[in-house]
């Protein structure tokens, strides 16, 4: 897959947001079909079924690329396990023990946690925009997830899914810094490649289990359309593009763009799901607006000046 005009046509503020947007509407597409097909074999089509369709375009750098590949495999390996595992996988298994709520206030860790870790590891400074940007997009995001009913957060209890999807926003968190830190990568679709199929392998005990206990696989058009989603949009389109937000704009601007998660996921569930949208959706939908321009276009225009 050739794409060497990437960084010339794309902007990096775009291509993180737009990586929220797919997989905004991965959440929804998982809600929709649940009930019919298991969350992990849906998973395991969104990074194996990748994999899949990439390599039919980059099989060929795979291999001119393979002994950086194979030299760097275990790391390679590590971030495979912490995104399509400990972060994708885990957010959705969680759901069968917490409710919505709580799984979206949590996910909004995931930008704090990577200032953080970034903060931790040398990578990158905290400036007062930054720390401005990211409590204004946090209160808009509660904002929506909570209904703006501050006894749902102090009614806040942790269960098990709870803390499952705290490891998972973790892991999403250490995926994005450690990528950062790479110093040896193939390119963007060849990386990709490798991640999705390292991803694919991992689910592979899971439907192993699944074939083992009888669990139906139906493919109706529900399931079918889900899979080609899955397949596409949240794994290979959005993961090249965060991946390149990463490269461009560091972890801490890149991951603050998933804020925006709670409004786009409340909007797709309003055109796919019939679900409402209320006044506080708009209210912090602005306020994640105001809270991403501070983490990240002012905070670029202060460097440029400076």
């Amino acid at each position: 897959m050739a794409i060497p005009s990437t960084k010339d046509r794309i902007s990096p503020h775009l291509a993180a947001f737009f990586t929220v947007v797919f997989l905004g509407i991965n959440f929804v597409i998982v809600r929709g079909v649940y009930e019919q097909y298991p969350t992990t074999i849906l998973s395991l089509w969104r990074w194996g079924g990748a994999a899949i369709l990439l390599l039919i375009f980059t099989w060929r750098g795979v291999i001119a690329e393979w002994s950086l590949i194979k030299k760097n495999i275990w790391m390679y390996a590590l971030l495979a396990f912490l995104m399509p595992i400990c972060g994708a996988l885990a957010s959705f298994v969680a759901m069968e023990w917490t409710v919505a709520v709580n799984g979206a206030i949590i996910q909004t860790l995931i930008p704090v946690l990577v200032v953080l870790i970034a903060f931790l590891a040398g990578l990158e400074t905290i400036k007062v925009p930054q720390v401005a940007g990211l409590l204004i997009a946090l209160i808009g995001v509660l904002g929506i997830v909570t209904k703006a009913d501050l006894n749902v957060i102090f009614g806040f209890h942790f269960n098990l899914g709870d803390l499952i999807l705290l490891g998972s926003a973790v892991s999403l968190a250490a995926y994005t810094v450690i990528y950062k830190c790479l110093n040896e990568k193939p390119k963007p679709a060849i990386f990709l490649t490798v991640l999705c199929g390292l991803g694919g392998i991992f689910h592979l005990p899971f439907l192993f289990y699944e074939i083992y206990i009888g669990t139906p696989l139906p493919f109706n058009l529900d399931t079918s359309l889900s899979i080609i989603y899955v397949a596409i949009f949240p794994s290979l389109i959005a993961i090249l593009l965060f991946n390149f937000g990463i490269d461009r704009l560091g972890p801490n601007k890149a991951a603050a763009y998933h804020y925006f998660l709670a409004p786009i996921t409340a909007g797709a569930a309003f055109l796919f799901l019939d679900e409402k949208l209320y006044w506080y959706h708009g209210v912090g939908t602005a306020l994640i607006f105001l809270g991403v321009y501070l983490t990240s276009v002012v905070q670029d225009r202060t460097e440029k000046m400076t």
